[in-house]
């Protein structure tokens, strides 16, 4: 354990030298403007797997624009410090920066660029639960899009906007944004879109107690991805199939499906969807009655998402914590059988938009 923490911090401290070197080279370019879109496009990109240099790229870049003097690239470094304030948890800065950037964006009749930051605070009222401001965002993105005729951006706000439907719990108008979604997506051939459409629409057949018919598109969902070899998110599909079969009663092909996509979660790390496969054991043992069992999994469910959520914290350093947590007991005898079983329509609850969420964006 120990060679291996000292072996990810050395990997670490070379990635961070390697984005220090770039940030250095870029920043000797003489062209203010060209030297921006570097800066953004690289900030852009390490977002996720180094988050503090992507700062570094984006305070580079909004110097860089200031001194050009030219409205859409500040505009654009505006974009990346608010993406980037959003993933650090700091709703207030990200909705300065993005409706900055809006502005300027309008100003100049840059519909693109104003699209991009309509979607984000749409993204960002979502997160903070103001879905009346989400869906407004929304709209007037889709609007933007298709003024710009770009079906790619349509097909993925229609699909934001049927998960705010689904979250305010509008199933039925959630499922017709996703097969408009799916129209649009298969219009262009974005086997990604497409496979989200059918897990989304399929997820929700399912909570509407038609088991049969979204066991049809969560299969359609999986064809897509065992096609495009997008092993990674067959875990959510084996994992979405496998509740089916829990409500359909057939545990053997429950059981298989939960091992193939534990099978995945382990073989890339996916720590994710083993929160949600985990949860998935629990309801499949209590659906035979086994809550010995049903509550050792549903306190790894538990452990592992508190655990997950703890490190995340430390990494990004938020500013503002978001994260609801639940109470749960680390005891469940058999004479508390009714509480389990209110346990586990809360559970089901929470893990209903997790398996459709992740698809969102």
């Amino acid at each position: 354990m120990r060679a291996f923490l000292i072996a990810m911090h050395i990997s670490i401290a070379c990635i961070s030298q390697e984005n220090d070197s770039l940030l250095f080279q870029i920043e000797s370019i003489t062209n203010d403007t060209e030297k921006v879109n570097l800066l953004y496009q690289h900030g852009f990109n390490i977002r996720n797997s180094d988050p503090e240099s992507a700062l570094e790229f984006a305070q580079a870049a909004e110097i860089a624009a200031l001194k050009s003097r030219s409205k859409m690239h500040v505009a654009k470094s505006y974009n990346l410090l608010g993406i980037l304030s959003y993933k650090r948890g700091d709703y207030t800065k990200a909705l300065s920066f993005q409706k900055e950037a809006l502005a300027i964006n309008r100003f100049i009749k840059n519909e693109t660029g104003a699209a991009i930051n309509l979607t984000n605070l749409g993204n960002i009222y979502s997160d903070i639960n103001q879905p009346s401001l989400a869906e407004s965002f929304y709209l007037q993105a889709l609007k933007a899009y298709n003024l710009t005729q770009n079906t790619k951006q349509i097909a993925r706000c229609l699909l934001n906007i049927g998960v705010l439907k689904y979250s305010q719990k509008q199933l039925h108008s959630a499922i017709k944004q996703f097969e408009q979604t799916l129209t649009f997506a298969t219009q262009i051939g974005d086997h990604d879109l497409m496979a989200s459409s059918y897990n989304n629409i399929g997820t929700i057949l399912r909570e509407l107690n038609k088991p049969d018919s979204a066991l049809i598109y969560l299969e359609e969902s999986l064809k897509i991805k065992q096609q495009t070899d997008n092993e990674f998110e067959m875990a959510d599909s084996y994992n979405n199939i496998a509740n089916v079969y829990i409500v359909l009663k057939n545990f053997k092909l429950a059981s298989q499906y939960i091992s193939m996509a534990e099978e995945v979660c382990h073989k890339y790390g996916y720590e994710d969807a083993l929160i949600d496969l985990y949860h998935t054991r629990s309801v499949y043992y209590e659906a035979q009655n086994d809550f010995r069992e049903a509550n050792t999994w549903l306190k790894k469910h538990f452990e592992l998402r508190d655990s997950l959520h703890s490190v995340a914290q430390v990494q990004k350093d938020f500013e503002i914590q978001y994260e609801r947590t639940e109470n749960y007991p680390k005891e469940l005898s058999q004479q508390r059988k009714n509480n389990w079983l209110l346990f586990s329509v809360l559970g089901m609850l929470i893990i209903f938009p997790l398996l459709l969420i992740r698809l969102k964006r």
